[in-house]
């Protein structure tokens, strides 16, 4: 760059060959906005909305702030705030930001959706340059990448095709703060310039496309201002103070005296036992008694955050909890949605009201998840709960709202992301190697359960470069708190099997939908999508997981050792993932072409042509070739507790 005093235009690349305007320069800094026509209740208004660029978080917060009722997640309440952004912080310091589609112009976002499509960034998302990076910073960035181009990633502008793209690395001293940036140019004229969406690889760091993030908003310490945003409210938290008093008081007295599980009963024996109190209660139970618990789902406890008190009781109240069968069952917030739940749609179906469907579209609305792993099984068992109220609720209709809600909700990846638990119950002989998966499976859930979940879950990047054995203590040290482990010991006590069939075909199988109100044929599109490419990734890393045991071919002489039944368990992991994944697309096209939805069976047909060889790439290394790529280090040179933290957090 030939000046740093920004006496546009500047000069970048090795001979000076590009050119950045000014123009270009507050593109990326500030976005380019205009100024739209919007009808409210109130009449019409004048609108501004983001028509491109904005690679800054100065200048989102500025952009933002035009928008009195859009708020962060966090902050967001259903009926209350108009829409909601989520921005995370990777490791490297890039920002990746969830902009509402209202706040878009058309054209800026269908521009988010081309690479979406191509597992090149989230539909909606933006990058933007860490927050560290002032004017100058990017600017010097922007020369460095330009020095150091990818040549296998970058397309150079031509005579012919003057349109281009360069990515290229800076800051790649350190593997920690390595940034790899996009250029995008016409002719010698830069247009624009920001992070990449899959971020360089360099041991444990490192961000590919990820669908799990593209539509899942899980809180930990890399959510950008989660202190600043946090912030609870309602009666059981005046003035943003927990009171324990206020959560009793307000329980429902069906929960506060609930029977705890029997030593030894199964999970779904258990269940059906507590479904039967709650039909009864629902038999009795009076208006006044629904209003009351409409009041219990509607408050912050359970509508926004019920994990976050559960989990806050825990590490500060154990020791009370446990002296009292009241308190513990009014500790169990997500246990008592559900319960709750259940009970207005059994008197939704007794008064012929719509109660539960209020509260399902509300918490699928604004209720938020925390990283872990444990609050994502606590949420998928919860929300399939939602969708089989939905599908047996009075109201025609219920399906289609719930599914219209489910569809955006910031809860739905937790839904979409499967455990299998047959590898757990797979036996070795002719009946285990035979089954893949089996229709219903009974099992007591522990923490050993939980940590290979965990293990599992932390991402590509850990799978490929750490063994089991590393994730498997990585994991433990999420949990490894005296309070925390007490907490994920009794939750997972509480699951049964059927809480983890699949989300699609098994909770929600579309071609046996009868005399409901058809959902809005877009919102299946989605659900669809996000479904089918959440399976996509799920059998991507089961490959990651265990490369050796996909490329090996059976040696059935060898059935019974040892060996031979760890690979068929691994390969059965694989195998089933890909059934269901084709199960579902064919149940959603028979649904599809017998109600003539005729958009949503070809992307099914499209996606059942593409599913042998459907990939998303893996994040790249830096290339070798660039000569500042120093100072490699090995993930063995990261402390465990700074990898546990920089993979979930702490919130």
């Amino acid at each position: 760059m030939t000046t740093m005093d920004n006496n546009f235009p500047l000069k970048f690349g090795d001979t000076e060959q590009y050119e950045l305007s000014e123009a270009a320069f507050q593109h990326i800094l500030w976005g380019d906005t205009v100024i739209r026509p919007v009808s409210t209740l109130g009449g019409r208004i004048q609108e501004t909305v983001l028509s491109g660029g904005l690679h800054t978080y100065e200048g989102w917060k500025k952009f933002v702030a035009l928008h009195h009722n859009v708020v962060h997640l966090l902050q967001f309440q259903a009926g209350v705030h108009d829409a909601w952004y989520f921005a995370r912080e990777l490791q490297n310091g890039v920002i990746t930001l969830k902009i509402p589609r209202r706040l878009f112009t058309g054209n800026a976002a269908s521009i988010t959706r081309q690479p979406d499509n191509y597992y090149k960034s989230g539909y909606l998302w933006k990058t933007l340059f860490p927050t560290i990076y002032k004017e100058t910073e990017i600017l010097r960035i922007i020369q460095e990448a330009l020095s150091n181009i990818d040549r296998e990633d970058s397309r150079p502008p031509t005579d012919e095709q003057p349109a281009g793209v360069f990515y290229g690395y800076a800051a790649v001293d350190d593997p920690i703060t390595a940034i790899k940036i996009r250029i995008q140019v016409r002719g010698n004229q830069i247009l624009s310039a920001f992070p990449a969406w899959e971020q360089p690889s360099s041991g444990n760091n490192g961000k590919p496309y990820s669908h799990a993030q593209s539509i899942g908003f899980q809180m930990a310490e890399s959510t950008l201002d989660y202190d600043k945003f946090f912030s609870a409210y309602g009666p059981v938290f005046p003035n943003n103070s927990f009171k324990f008093p206020v959560l009793l008081e307000q329980t429902p007295e069906f929960i506060k005296s609930r029977q705890l599980k029997s030593r030894g009963q199964r999970g779904s024996s258990a269940r059906a036992a507590r479904l039967k109190v709650l039909r009864k209660y629902a038999g009795k139970a009076s208006p006044l008694d629904l209003d009351k618990i409409d009041v219990y789902l509607a408050n912050y406890t359970c509508a926004k955050d019920p994990f976050g008190v559960q989990r806050g009781i825990y590490e500060h109240y154990l020791a009370f909890i446990d002296k009292s069968l009241a308190a513990f069952n009014s500790a169990q917030v997500m246990e008592n949605v559900a319960e709750c739940l259940w009970v207005l749609a059994f008197c939704d179906n007794r008064f012929k009201t719509r109660r539960a469907v209020v509260a399902i579209v509300r918490f699928l609305r604004m209720a938020i998840v925390h990283a872990g792993g444990l609050n994502t099984l606590m949420f998928k068992r919860l929300l399939g709960k939602m969708v089989s109220i939905a599908l047996s609720h009075h109201d025609a209709s219920a399906l289609k709202d719930v599914l219209a809600a489910l569809a955006t909700s910031p809860s739905r990846a937790a839904l979409y992301t499967e455990f299998d638990l047959n590898p757990f119950v797979k036996t070795n002989d002719t009946e285990g190697l035979m089954i893949i998966g089996r229709p219903a499976i009974e099992i007591d859930l522990t923490t050993e359960h939980l940590l290979e979940f965990i293990a599992f879950n932390f991402g590509e990047n850990y799978l490929t470069y750490f063994s089991k054995a590393q994730r498997l203590a990585m994991a433990r040290g999420i949990i490894n708190a005296p309070n925390l482990h007490r907490l994920a010991e009794d939750v997972m006590s509480q699951f049964a099997g059927s809480d983890f069939d699949f989300f699609m075909p098994d909770k929600l199988n579309l071609s046996q939908l009868t005399m409901r109100t058809l959902p809005n044929e877009d919102d299946l599109l989605t659900i669809t999508r996000d479904h089918g490419r959440m399976m996509i990734m799920l059998r991507q890393r089961i490959v990651l997981e265990d490369p050796a045991a996909y490329a090996t071919e059976p040696d059935f002489s060898q059935a019974g050792t040892r060996a031979h039944f760890e690979l068929m368990r691994q390969k059965h992991k694989h195998y089933l993932v890909r059934i269901k994944h084709e199960a579902m697309l064919n149940s959603v096209k028979h649904f599809a072409d017998t109600v003539g939805y005729g958009q949503l069976s070809n992307a099914c047909q499209a996606a059942i042509d593409r599913l042998p060889h459907e990939r998303i790439p893996l994040p790249k290394s830096i290339p070798d070739y660039i000569d500042s790529w120093r100072n490699k280090a090995s993930v063995d040179d990261v402390d465990l507790n700074q990898q546990i933290e920089q993979c979930f957090g702490t919130n």
